[in-house]
């Protein structure tokens, strides 16, 4: 039988998910087999020093900073197997030119998550997310036409098995093929986390106009983030993955897709569904709305930025459209005149 492994923190689960990161397609891209043999080298290093009581905080930093670096190397390498893989297909037609677009290229590419109630096993832990976090992801994936990311941070109690997203870091990027600004960026918000005493405990990404259900390269990338979320004794924590659809069907309200990914006995990856529940945020705070005016400011500067004045359907424009999903996301002692009027200061823009 091929069942799945579900217990999270055990070393079987951490086998189980190498296993799978190492399997042939993966292997034979000998940059992913190189950066992941150093980052479990890395790792052991880490282990043995600071199980050595030592007091050496610089040997410590340049170890911690060694392993970050083989992370981003993973990242790249995945990136670099996308394109070869991609060059290999046949050519698929240009998507979303108009944020009202309803094409789907590739919609059969896609892969469906799976129920834990479907293999007869309970979710492994708990999801609470903030309603602002909900709100910024969602009015982040409403940019652009292109897909954007970005990182979630939180909190993870072993104790209670509950997962807390606290709060949304969105990679906004002037240039989003640059490399070395995406680097940049992705250090930084790793230090904010930290600094605002949270984890990274996950990432959002957005199919613009295809389903949130993730796809093979997104299943690749979930297991490499669980691979990081490894703690020194051997554990694996939680890594949320998500995925928001905003510009897909008929309704204005965003399609979002919460997901893992476990493994079967045999080593085979499976995203697998995960429930929420919504913890509401009193307000919508004065940063929280400075940070959306800057982004909606970089993103019109952009081709692939979204023009909200432009015609979705069923006589909305687009910044009607994106308020009316982003009004379910509110806090609940702020009226709908409010909002919309909040909306308005944000992006500057008139209906």
């Amino acid at each position: 039988s091929s069942g799945i492994n579900a217990e999270y923190g055990a070393s079987s689960s951490h086998q189980q998910i190498e296993a799978a990161l190492l399997q042939k397609s993966l292997l034979e891209h000998s940059m992913i087999q190189n950066a992941l043999l150093n980052q479990a080298a890395l790792e052991k290093a880490i282990q043995e020093h600071n199980a050595s009581g030592s007091n050496d905080k610089m040997t410590q930093m340049i170890l911690e900073q060694a392993l970050f670096q083989q992370a981003n190397m993973i990242q790249l390498a995945i990136a670099q197997l996308a394109e070869e893989q991609a060059a290999r297909q046949p050519k698929e037609p240009e998507v979303m030119k108009e944020a009202r677009q309803d094409a789907v290229p590739a919609e059969s590419s896609l892969i469906d998550c799976v129920k834990f109630s479907v293999v007869g096993q309970k979710q492994p832990y708990t999801v609470f997310i903030s309603s602002n976090s909900l709100l910024l992801m969602d009015y982040h994936c409403h940019l652009s036409t292109e897909e954007v990311y970005g990182y979630l941070g939180g909190k993870w109690d072993p104790s209670k098995l509950t997962l807390q997203v606290q709060s949304v870091f969105p990679c906004s990027l002037k240039n989003s093929q640059d490399q070395n600004e995406c680097t940049v960026l992705q250090n930084k918000i790793r230090e904010l986390i930290t600094q605002q005493d949270m984890t990274v405990i996950g990432w959002y990404h957005s199919h613009p106009t295809s389903s949130p259900r993730p796809s093979q390269h997104d299943i690749v990338c979930q297991s490499v983030h669980q691979q990081h979320m490894r703690s020194l004794d051997g554990r694996i924590d939680p890594c949320l993955g998500v995925i928001v659809s905003p510009f897909r069907g008929q309704s204005p309200a965003s399609e979002m897709q919460l997901f893992c990914v476990m493994h079967t006995n045999d080593g085979r990856p499976v995203p697998m569904h995960l429930e929420y529940t919504c913890v509401w945020d009193n307000t919508i705070s004065p940063a929280l709305a400075t940070e959306m005016r800057a982004m909606s400011l970089l993103y019109a500067q952009q081709k692939t930025g979204v023009r909200f004045d432009q015609h979705w359907r069923n006589n909305m424009n687009i910044f009607r459209k994106m308020t009316e999903s982003l009004k379910q996301k509110t806090p609940k002692d702020i009226s709908e005149e409010q909002f919309v009027e909040v909306m308005r200061q944000i992006v500057a823009k008139e209906e």
